[in-house]
């Protein structure tokens, strides 16, 4: 596979959960160089997030994707019963928990979902204030458990907000994204109906996200 299908085309995103966020930025400045900046806090979530921008190997200058650092944000109480999105409450180290798509139509992938008998939850909307106070606004498909143990992408449409990458972000490459499990075949089939048919697929004992990225400070892989 050449190097500009080593990223999937709909990529909108990566997320790594992290148990202290000031601890998990500093894990990733040592590793690449870069520092992720604040994202903004997520209402009623007990969340927050830092990020940085991605350019994978192969894409356009301008391509919007980001690194998603997701974890317990100190200034919000946490959700009754404790329990924080993606679990970011039980991560005891920078961890690959999932990944989003953007497809250009939403509600039709949405539907062909439905169709094809994928789990891919229910469709919410969510919102944050970003640290400069615009609101972004946003809806995504949501399951708790994820969905084949997060290697199974969830939707996202960002409709009239900005997307998060246009921000002026510090910038790793994103070298290689792939998956790894026992189901290549049925994963194949889902992401295609999915709108993520171009991600790399490999046999693997277990279902998983791998990615490697780099900064001027050194590589980076999860």
């Amino acid at each position: 596979m050449d190097a500009l299908h080593t990223v999937p085309r709909e990529l909108d995103h990566l997320i790594v959960t992290v148990p202290d966020l000031d601890a998990g930025v500093a894990v990733v400045e040592e590793a690449t160089g870069l520092r992720a900046v604040s994202g903004g806090s997520h209402p009623g979530r007990g969340t927050a997030n830092c990020l940085l921008g991605l350019s994978p190997t192969g894409w356009a200058d301008d391509a919007r994707t980001y690194l998603e650092l997701l974890g317990p944000d100190p200034q919000q109480d946490p959700p009754a019963g404790g329990r924080l999105a993606l679990d970011a409450h039980l991560a005891t180290a920078p961890t690959l928990q999932t990944w989003a798509i953007h497809p250009p139509a939403f509600l039709a992938k949405v539907a062909a979902a439905n169709t094809a008998g994928i789990d891919f939850g229910e469709v919410r909307d969510m919102s944050r204030e970003t640290p400069d106070g615009d609101l972004l606004e946003w809806r995504l498909t949501s399951r708790s458990p994820l969905p084949a143990a997060g290697t199974q992408p969830f939707l996202i449409d960002w409709g009239e907000s900005h997307h998060p990458a246009e921000a002026s972000l510090p910038r790793l490459e994103l070298l290689d994204f792939a998956i790894e499990t026992p189901e290549v075949d049925a994963t194949r089939s889902a992401l295609e109906v999915l709108g993520a048919g171009d991600t790399r697929v490999v046999e693997g004992p277990e279902p998983r996200l791998r990615a490697r990225m780099r900064g001027p400070g050194g590589v980076l892989e999860f």
